[in-house]
């Protein structure tokens, strides 16, 4: 198994899906000449700086114990390097008390990248864009299948369509290399085994504090990644996740947990739960 492993993930490999969720996000409403319009200009956004668009990914496979009902540990990513590392990490959330305490049998720890989009003032045709250039975030919501739930309707917001076609881009990307991850992942699984649904800080309620632990199993800069103290992480396009390795008869939370905010009053796996 690995620990901080780096994959570089080719663009033109992601070309095909980047694009289905482009059109999936932005192009939601829009029909006829609205839709070609979108699409074309969204392209050559696109193409103006497809050679530098960079996607970066770092990996760890990390050992799981299970400590308690809401929290397993992971193996340390750097045990192994220097005696300053502790062996195990742990993680919490309400969410594993979902997985029985034998199911897990492991779990990829991991933080993506996307650059090379940014246009730092510069229109499509290469003309000046007086446009604010930290505006026009689409508001996409990723899951394990991509982009979902997007507010976008195909408007610029405040911010300029060259900001809106680069930062739809970026989260297209994004969405297609966490898919492209997963499938990796599933194709080097024992037999008999499946990865859970896509964990993470701010899914399932778990912490987003729990992002730092996340950074001590695998190093987030091998990805292009920064996380801030407040644990926000850089770029804009960043992602981190977790997959446990679980039986293929394992239960799993079911997607009306996804959203959960960690308030027991809230969790409809509590609720149930505390009916008896």
């Amino acid at each position: 198994m690995y620990r901080d492993t780096p994959v570089r993930i080719p663009e033109k490999d992601l070309r095909v899906p980047a694009e289905q969720y482009f059109i999936r996000a932005g192009g939601r409403g829009l029909t006829g000449i609205g839709r070609e319009v979108f699409l074309s200009g969204g392209r050559r956004c696109r193409d103006a700086r497809i050679q530098e668009i960079d996607i970066r990914a770092v990996v760890s496979f990390c050992d799981t114990k299970w400590e308690s009902p809401n929290s397993v540990l992971l193996k340390h990513a750097h045990a192994a390097k220097s005696s300053e590392f502790p062996e195990y990490v742990r993680l919490t959330a309400p969410v594993l008390e979902q997985y029985a305490k034998t199911s897990v049998t492991g779990a990829y720890v991991w933080f993506l990248s996307v650059s090379g989009l940014e246009s730092a003032g510069v229109s499509i045709d290469g003309e000046k864009s007086c446009a604010d250039m930290d505006s026009g975030s689409t508001g996409a919501d990723m899951d394990d299948e991509g982009i979902v739930g997007s507010k976008v309707d195909g408007s610029t917001g405040a911010g300029s369509m060259e900001t809106f076609y680069e930062t739809l881009w970026e989260e297209s990307y994004l969405a297609a290399a966490v898919s492209r991850l997963k499938k990796d992942f599933s194709e080097e699984l024992p037999p008999g085994h499946t990865l859970s649904p896509q964990m993470g800080p701010g899914y399932y309620g778990m912490a987003m504090e729990e992002i730092f632990v996340c950074g001590e199993l695998a190093d987030p800069g091998a990805a292009g990644v920064e996380i801030s103290g407040t644990g926000s992480m850089r770029p804009a396009a960043a992602a981190a996740g977790i997959y446990f390795v679980l039986p293929e008869d394992a239960p799993v939370p079911g997607q009306a947990c996804r959203s959960c905010l960690g308030d027991p009053r809230g969790c409809g796996f509590c609720l149930l739960r505390n009916k008896d």
